[in-house]
C-alpha cells in the first residue's frame, strides 16, 4: 500500500532508506515473534503431552519425563528455534521484497500478497530441508 501510495518514493525524496525504516524492524519483529510463537507450541506440546500421559494413560510423571529427557536433547531446542526465527525472516524478507516492487495498483498489491505468500513457503520449506538434513548428519538420532 505504501507503494500505491507513493510513500516509498516520498521517503527517498527526502533521504531515509525506506529498507532501513521500513524492512529491518519487520524482519526482527517477524524473527522474535515466530521463535517466541515456537516456544509457545513447544511448550502447549510438552503440557498436553504430559497431561494426555499422565491424567488420561495413568503413566507415572517420573516415567514420563525419564522418556523425554532420553528422546530430547538440548540441540533440538536450539536448532528448532533457530529455525523458526529464520523462517520469520524470511516470510518478511520475501514479504517486504515483493511489497516494494508490487504494480501500483489494488490488484497488483494482491498479486504481490500471492506471490510472496507461495515464495515464502517454497522458500521456508527448501531452508527446512537442508537445514533438518544437516542437523541430522551432525547429530544423528539415539536408536532405542
Amino acid at each position: 500500500a505504501r507503494n500505491i501510495r507513493e510513500e516509498l518514493a516520498a521517503m527517498e525524496v527526502m533521504a531515509v532508506n525506506p529498507v532501513h525504516r521500513l524492512v529491518t524492524p519487520r524482519m526482527w519483529a517477524a524473527g522474535l515473534i515466530s521463535t517466541m510463537l515456537a516456544s509457545l507450541v513447544i511448550l502447549s506440546g510438552a503440557v498436553g503431552g504430559f497431561v494426555f500421559n499422565v491424567l488420561l494413560q495413568g503413566v507415572t510423571p517420573g516415567a514420563y519425563f525419564d522418556g523425554a529427557v532420553d528422546l530430547l536433547r538440548v540441540s533440538d531446542l536450539y536448532v528448532t528455534l533457530g529455525k523458526s526465527f529464520l523462517f520469520g525472516l524470511i516470510a518478511a524478507l520475501v514479504a517486504c521484497y515483493m511489497g516494494m516492487n508490487c504494480e501500483r495498483s489494488p490488484a497488483g498489491v494482491g498479486r504481490a500478497v500471492n506471490k510472496s505468500t507461495v515464495i515464502a513457503f517454497m522458500l521456508v520449506f527448501a531452508f527446512n530441508y537442508v537445514i533438518t538434513t544437516v542437523y541430522f548428519v551432525a547429530f544423528p538420532p539415539k536408536m532405542m
